[in-house]
């Protein structure tokens, strides 16, 4: 990185979100993007703690009055997918790129780290927490294992995310399931292979494959009391040789739901199913979990503090009628402590997440940090 570090008076929010855009990182290997933030953060005459559970990083700011803490998070991992944009700061690492919009939550909340700089809480304390490895749902749980912030006693955890296909500056709510829970499922099936021509010597998994497919297909009928949704994401079958029976087979799934028991149940449910289906088709079975989120769990209190910021600010509101189909690991901080989890309209018709041509509409930066000093305005200030 350049190491873009400004004054407290000349920092430049935009540019800054514009200098983690242009040097990505991918989760797990966030250490330039990481330490970047604490030293913009020393810049300004705060004092953050790093490594914390890998590369996060937080920063306390106190009163020295008794009063409740706040603690503001934000993200700053990319993702491995190759930008296609002509923008001055596009990514100069091949293969990564800020496609969700990390780059952005994290200036907004470098931009509240200067306003506190400049006005601190009147009392309680304030806690900005820069969060890793958010898209592989390992982050949150990572630095909450860290004692630094598993000791900490937090009455108000507040986040944002970014959010195309809503009108840009529109706040979206929901308070209790906000955003689903999900998990990434692999399942090998292992038979044994044989001679194309003699199909009987070998232990072919290719039926046990279909049927594992149907009832996965199928499951979100099962659990239809509250929103479920199975996506097979890939199958493959033996190897690509017309003289060979096939003796292994994989298939890969997501699963998701609103609702944190049900989900339990439908992953239960998964695994009762194959292994009959293996011991049925004399098979061996391997399963594995990976990138697991709990569902958002919005507190309808912290929720309501939104929508009077929201309001108080001028802002569009929307509050949902269903949890978002997407998944976000703030979920553990919100399992720990209350608080709520809004998003920001992107754009309606803003390139959606997880795209080449996506990038942060700068104006949000600006927007998040109005809500997040309205907050604590209403919450440290009297």
């Amino acid at each position: 990185m350049d190491n873009l570090v400004s004054t407290l008076s000349d920092f430049n929010a935009t540019e800054f979100r514009r200098q983690l855009h242009q040097y990505p990182e991918l989760s797990l290997n966030e250490v330039n993007t990481a330490a970047l933030i604490a030293a913009q953060l020393r810049e300004f005459g705060l004092f953050p703690v790093t490594q914390i559970g890998g590369n996060g990083v937080i920063c306390t700011i106190e009163s020295g009055v008794a009063g409740d803490t706040t603690l503001l998070r934000a993200d700053f991992d990319a993702l491995p997918i190759s930008e296609k944009s002509s923008i001055a700061h596009c990514s100069r690492h091949e293969g990564v790129m800020h496609a969700c919009g990390h780059d952005g939550h994290t200036a907004s909340l470098m931009l509240v780290a200067k306003h506190l700089a400049i006005t601190p809480p009147q009392f309680g304390k304030v806690v900005l927490l820069f969060q890793p490895a958010e898209e592989i749902g390992t982050g949150a749980a990572s630095m909450l294992n860290d004692n630094r912030v598993a000791t900490l006693n937090v009455d108000h955890v507040f986040a944002y995310h970014n959010l195309p296909g809503y009108p840009l500056n529109t706040i979206i709510v929901k308070p209790n399931a906000f955003a689903c829970a999900s998990t990434g499922v692999i399942i090998e099936l292992e038979g044994k292979t044989s001679h194309a021509a003699r199909p009987e010597n070998g232990i072919n998994p290719t039926s046990a494959m279909v049927q594992l497919i149907q009832y996965l297909q199928n499951l979100p009928q099962k659990y239809s009391e509250a929103f479920t949704l199975v996506t097979v994401v890939h199958a493959s079958l033996g190897e690509e040789a017309f003289g060979t029976a096939p003796g292994k087979a994989t298939v890969m799934a997501t699963l998701r739901s609103d609702d944190g028991p049900l989900f339990e149940k439908m992953k239960s449910d998964l695994l009762e199913t194959v292994s009959e289906i293996a011991v049925r088709d004399n098979l061996t079975c391997h399963v594995e979990w990976q990138e697991s989120f709990n569902a958002v769990m919005n507190s309808p209190k912290h929720c309501d503090i939104v929508c009077q910021q929201a309001e108080k600010i001028g802002l569009p509101l929307v509050e949902l009628d269903e949890p978002m189909r997407w998944s976000e690991d703030v979920s553990e901080f919100l399992a720990k402590w209350p608080g709520a989890l809004f998003c920001i309209g992107s754009g309606a018709e803003h390139p959606q997440l997880h795209n080449p041509d996506y990038d942060f509409p700068d104006q949000l930066i600006e927007t998040a940090s109005a809500m997040f000093t309205g907050i604590i305005q209403q919450l440290h200030h009297r």
